[in-house]
């Protein structure tokens, strides 16, 4: 266009006088002024979908694999850059969306457990802080993701948003409880396994606790093997195992407080 431009221009004034010499001129003009517009277009956040609407728009009746530059350039379309500009800016910011959803479900997909080996016994959790923060700025993006005012007009959107709050939603309530019991049961076992008194002292409550490590290092012996993150959602039964041995343990522990309080009263 700016090579034909430019030769027209350098014709002789004697030519540039007729109304067919300005006819072209101004029709390439046209032409040229367009290729901005036109490299807008050739947005990458541009779907199907969004072409769809751009040649709706342009009363286009035609499929995508048979477009040409020059059916755009018939459709006039300048006239309707406003409207066009509208649906490049919602392909944009659906991109946006869409390339959140991208990184959540990459970061998730890779994600795995630190694990550190405790007592030369089992290897337990480590980074807990790290583990829950990630899981909380990813819900509270979801949740800031769904106010976007091009959320609800992709259905994709809302089933990957509304799937990816439920696995995390249940994998931070998952490792809310963990990090408790990994707690007590560390406590416990330096207690448990550490006294023979205490054995002897409190048996009932000794004979639970061994139930429990059993469950517990089977648990996570079962993690070490394979320390997915999203793992863990896939083990049967794994909130209702985890919510019973923390409550075992909370039983064990006020009667193992108990037992030491007697203790210290007999020292006083």
């Amino acid at each position: 266009m700016n090579d034909i431009i430019a030769s027209l221009r350098s014709l002789p004034n004697s030519v540039r006088q007729y109304d067919t010499y300005r006819h072209l001129h101004n029709t390439v003009k046209k032409y040229s002024d367009s290729f901005p517009f036109l490299s807008d277009l050739k947005n990458e956040s541009l779907k199907l979908r969004h072409w769809k609407k751009i040649t709706s728009r342009l009363a286009l009746q035609i499929s995508m694999n048979e477009l040409t530059l020059g059916n755009l350039w018939d459709a006039n379309l300048l006239d309707k850059k406003k409207e066009l500009s509208e649906i490049l800016t919602t392909a944009t910011g659906e991109m946006a969306l869409e390339q959140f959803i991208v990184q959540v479900q990459s970061y998730w997909s890779s994600a795995n457990l630190e694990l550190v080996l405790y007592q030369n016994r089992v290897r337990l959790i480590k980074g807990w802080d790290d583990l829950l923060g990630k899981i909380d700025e990813h819900l509270n993006s979801l949740s800031l993701m769904k106010l976007s005012p091009y959320f609800k007009s992709v259905p994709e959107f809302q089933e990957g948003c509304k799937s990816w709050e439920e696995r995390l939603t249940k994998l931070r309530s998952i490792f809310n409880s963990w990090v408790d019991i990994q707690r007590r049961w560390v406590y416990l076992e330096s207690i448990f396994f550490g006294s023979a008194d205490i054995k002897t002292q409190l048996p009932s409550e000794y004979s639970k606790f061994k139930s429990v490590d059993n469950d517990f290092v089977q648990l996570m012996r079962k993690v070490a093997a394979k320390p997915q993150a999203l793992g863990v959602l896939g083990i049967e039964n794994l909130q209702t195992q985890l919510d019973r041995n923390e409550s075992l343990m909370c039983k064990i522990q006020k009667c193992l407080g108990e037992y030491l309080e007697k203790q210290r009263e007999c020292f006083r």
